[in-house]
Parts: structure tokens; C-alpha cells; sequence
């Protein structure tokens, strides 16, 4: 349906003005539908939302096209089932997870901690089926593990349309019955998905959690000695007594609250996802912790701790920076350019480009760069001046 209506307006300016015309009988603010393409799938839950957002107005528009093209006398069907919407408020509620998971793995800061998430499967598993176990041995297809149909996690605006199109008669029993299975089936054929393409009894990905200030009451400090055992040759933590010490670090660790870091930290480590909210790096937040001392003795309060987060910190999560790079070499080292060394030039731009800088029409040197150029300008011109 995304990519129907999408060229069904995609080179038409007349079905745009109808449209437009439709948008204003529905008291509904015009936009452009949005193309879908399937090589790049993150467009697609932004071409549900806009398709929601002109919903009222796209249903009058195809409920009164006469075309006998095949694209159109699909779309009058769709919109003219109520279960339509429905569907497509369930996607605009889930896709939104594959989203944000497609994002994490696209980030440049630290995030393994995050890669051990179980939110799809608390849209249809009970809670206790799966966060007492293990995530790999989780059976989603015991019924008894399942949540019943009033409590899927459809979304509430999708759950609120589906009761009101219930009250008013729009919807039969059977049809609301079929949603449901569908959704269901959804979900598991996800997660099956996800438990075969992720390495999510990868322990690296499960201990890993604890760096993270908002999890760090979740976990134990076995999370941090799997690291010392794990890699003992960087972490020299094995003996008794550096043990003891890193134990007690970590309960310390536990017991602090968000308002023991100074909200400034806080501010410094927010990043904004656009439309997907905002996160913490935990890098910054560790780079604080590094630096707080011990009010009684004057010494750092966590040495060994941050030491163990520190290495967490910098395990890669993704392949995405060496695309990256392999994309800024292809964007450089062109046909015309094929002259450019590794190890000269080409090695220049590349640096420059990935030190994520502000862009050079922004740049303004300091002042006493300015000043040196000036100077050397001047330096230079004086023996050249001609007479």
C-alpha cells in the first residue's frame, strides 16, 4: 500500500490538486506523499505516518476515483476496508522499534551496552517469560509465555481506534479476531528473525550493561568480572584484594543517583535522534566518573571501575565506521581522480572529513591565526613590491 500511493502521486500534478482540494473539504493540512523504496526501509514508517496524517482526505479521494487502473482500484479496496487504518497505526507503532535498532547500529558513539534489548519481545511475551531466562531460550510459541489479545502491544492509538471502531459497528468480531493473529504472527516471525541473524547469547552483548548509569541497579558486578576474566591480560584486577577494592567501587557505583552527576554532564552528554528522541552517551558520563574523588581520602572513587567501563566503551557495535570510511574513500578517489595516494593526499581529505568538524563555510580561525597570517603576508610581499 506505501508504495501504491506513493506513485499513484508520484508524477501527476492534477491527482495533487485534487488531492489538495480533498485535504481542505477534510479540514486537513496538505503534504506530499512520500515514495517508498525498499533498498532503503528506513523510509518506511515515515510513508505510514504521512499516509496517516492525510488519511481522512485520502480515503474521501479514492472512495470517489472512477480510474479502472489496477494501482487505483486496489487502493479504493484498502481505504474503503476501516481495518486499514487500523493496520497501519499498528506499523507506525512497531516499525519505529526496527527503526531506532537500525539507528543504534548507524552511531558513532559507544553503544554495545545497548544491543541486549528485548522490547519486541515485550509486546507479546509475558514479562516473566523472558527476563528470567535467558533471551536465546526464551519459547515464544508456548501460548502459556504469551500475552493475551487485549494486551498485544499494538500501540494505545491503534488499541483506542480498533475499541471505537468495535462500539460503532465498522468492525466484526472475526475481522478484529484475524487482526490479532496477524499482529501475533508479526511479532513472532521478528523475534525468530532477530534470534537467528543477531548474536544475542553473545555474553559480551549481556554483561556489557553495566556501564550504563540508567541499567547499573539491573546488573550485578558479575557483569564487571566478566571483563576482568575475559581480559585479563588489560584488566590485572585478578588477585583478592583488587577484587575486593573492585567490588566495592561497584556497589559505590550503584548506589549514586542521577543528581550526584552535575546537570551540566548531563546536558553535555545528551544526543538528539530528530524525530526519535534523545539518549545519553555513556562515554561522557564515564569521563566524569573518571574524575570524581573520594570525599574522605582525595583519591578517585572508582580506578579500577572505570578502567573495566573504559575498555567496554571502546568495543565496536557495528561495522558502520569502516562503511563509512570505505564510502569516503569512494566519494574521493574517483576515475579523476585516481591519483590520489593513501598514504599523501587521499590519507589528508580523509582525516579531515571524518574528524567530525563543523563545516569549512563555518569555520573562523583564532585570532592570533589570523594575525600570523598577516604578518607572513606581509613578510612576504615586502621584498616584492616593486619600485
Amino acid at each position: 500500500m506505501a508504495v501504491d500511493v506513493g506513485y499513484w502521486f508520484k508524477s501527476s500534478t492534477k491527482r495533487k490538486n485534487k488531492l489538495d482540494e480533498f485535504c481542505v473539504f477534510c479540514d486537513t493540512t496538505y503534504m506530499e506523499t512520500l515514495l517508498h523504496v525498499s533498498t532503503r526501509w528506513l523510509s518506511l514508517e515515515q510513508v505510514v505516518t504521512r499516509i496517516l496524517r492525510l488519511y481522512a482526505a485520502l480515503m474521501s479521494y479514492f472512495g470517489s476515483c472512477n480510474e479502472k487502473q489496477a494501482r487505483c482500484v486496489r487502493l479504493r479496496v484498502l481505504f474503503d476496508d476501516p481495518m486499514t487504518e487500523i493496520h497501519l497505526l499498528f506499523y507506525q507503532s512497531t516499525l519505529i522499534i526496527f527503526t531506532n535498532f537500525n539507528l543504534l547500529f548507524q552511531r558513532q558513539d559507544p553503544s554495545v551496552y545497548l544491543l541486549h534489548d528485548q522490547k519486541l519481545m515485550s509486546k507479546f511475551l509475558k514479562p516473566g517469560a523472558f527476563r528470567t531466562v535467558d533471551v536465546v531460550s526464551v519459547d515464544i510459541m508456548n501460548e502459556e509465555n504469551q500475552l493475551p489479545d487485549s494486551q498485544l502491544g499494538i500501540g494505545f492509538t491503534t488499541r483506542t481506534t480498533l475499541n471505537r471502531l468495535i462500539e460503532a459497528g465498522h468492525v466484526s468480531p472475526e475481522a478484529v479476531k484475524k487482526f490479532h493473529m496477524a499482529a501475533r504472527s508479526f511479532f513472532i516471525r521478528s523475534v525468530e528473525y532477530a534470534l537467528a541473524k543477531l548474536p544475542l547469547n553473545d555474553q559480551v552483548l549481556q554483561y556489557a550493561k553495566f556501564v550504563d548509569f540508567k541499567q547499573k541497579t539491573d546488573v550485578a558486578v558479575d557483569y564487571v568480572q566478566y571483563f576482568v576474566q575475559r581480559f585479563n591480560h588489560l584488566l590485572p584486577y585478578d588477585e583478592l584484594r583488587e577484587q575486593d577494592h573492585l567490588n566495592d567501587e561497584f556497589l559505590e557505583y550503584q548506589m549514586m543517583e542521577e543528581k550526584d552527576i552535575p546537570d551540566a554532564i548531563w546536558r553535555d552528554a545528551v544526543v538528539r535522534e530528530s524525530a526519535h528522541g534523545e539518549y545519553h552517551r555513556m562515554d561522557r558520563i564515564w569521563a566524569y566518573l573518571s574524575t570524581v574523588k573520594n570525599r574522605i581520602s582525595g583519591s578517585l572513587q572508582f580506578p579500577r571501575l572505570v578502567t573495566v567501563a573504559q575498555l567496554v566503551l571502546v568495543l565496536p557495535h557495528s561495522n558502520a565506521d569502516a562503511e563509512r570510511t570505505f564510502s569516503v574513500v569512494g566519494l574521493n578517489k574517483t576515475d579523476t581522480r585516481n591519483k590520489l595516494s593513501l598514504d599523501g593526499t587521499l590519507s589528508s581529505i580523509m582525516s579531515i572529513k571524518m574528524s567530525d568538524i563543523e563545516p569549512c563555510y563555518k569555520y573562523e580561525p583564532p585570532a592570533q591565526i589570523i594575525k600570523d597570517a598577516k604578518s607572513a603576508t606581509t613578510r612576504y610581499n615586502r621584498p616584492n613590491v616593486s619600485d
